[in-house]
């Protein structure tokens, strides 16, 4: 399956922490808070791909104190700053490359290693609007270069329900757009296809709808969908099969 596709899908659907959501909607007490649960996902095999897939996952989100965190969505890390409008962090992370044999589409193109990430994120709260940005850099595996996410995104909750509608931007760098999107002589000649060279630039724009629906004080139901339309190198590339990518994902999580 397209791993690399799978840690955005994951990112997207937990990025607000299930664990501050209960039927009253405040966190639990405590200097820890732990939340576990499972994900169904349904995502393209890989980025740019036509072809799609389901598949389960469990989740995992523990927090001590509001400062150190280990979660699917930003690994192992530390909020750096944290107050009620601004807060700002460093993880480490996992990037998840890509197997050539996620689709019949990538015969010949090789693997893509994963390894370790490091990331830089950030989030400012004015009232219900936010804006998130995080800077993703793999440090192991594979040199695939870096990545920045960015999101605006309005909170809004009719009741217990959280409506969170966003909208996001992703750019990559000369490595990334590269390894994801290029095709360099000795996969032209593995796979058939042309070269191609991809640059650095914005990768995608799109748009988020996340729904939290607390069931009682302890579980949650979540709902995704997002929309991606490739940009640029990324969408004139011979990899690429349909511009435009969604995904959808369902969780349900337990919080103690």
């Amino acid at each position: 399956m397209g791993y690399r596709f799978l840690l955005p899908a994951l990112f997207a659907l937990l990025l607000l922490p299930l664990t501050t959501v209960n039927a009253q909607g405040r966190p639990p007490a405590g200097d820890w808070q732990v939340s576990i649960g499972a994900i169904g996902l349904y995502l393209p095999k890989y980025t740019g791909s036509d072809e799609y897939e389901f598949r389960p996952f469990p989740s995992l989100d523990v927090t001590w104190r509001d400062r150190i965190f280990l979660n699917a969505r930003q690994g192992l890390g530390a909020y750096l700053y944290r107050d009620t409008k601004l807060h700002f962090g460093a993880s480490v992370g996992y990037s998840f490359g890509r197997d050539q044999n996620d689709s019949v589409d990538l015969d010949g193109l090789g693997d893509i290693d994963g390894g370790a990430s490091a990331n830089l994120f950030a989030r400012w709260n004015l009232g219900k609007i936010s804006f998130d940005a995080r800077y993703e850099q793999q440090i192991s595996g594979a040199d695939t270069g870096a990545q920045i996410h960015a999101s605006v995104g309005y909170t809004h909750r009719p009741g217990p329900t959280m409506l969170r509608p966003a909208l996001t931007v992703n750019w990559g760098s000369d490595a990334y757009m590269q390894d994801y999107f290029g095709i360099n002589p000795k996969q032209a000649a593995n796979s058939g296809l042309p070269t191609y060279t991809a640059e650095a630039g914005f990768k995608s724009v799109g748009g988020r709808l996340t729904i939290v629906h607390p069931l009682d004080r302890a579980w949650a139901v979540t709902l995704l969908a997002n929309y991606d339309l490739l940009l640029g190198d990324a969408a004139d590339s011979p990899l690429v099969k349909a511009e435009n990518q969604c995904f959808a994902a369902l969780g349900i999580v337990y919080a103690f």
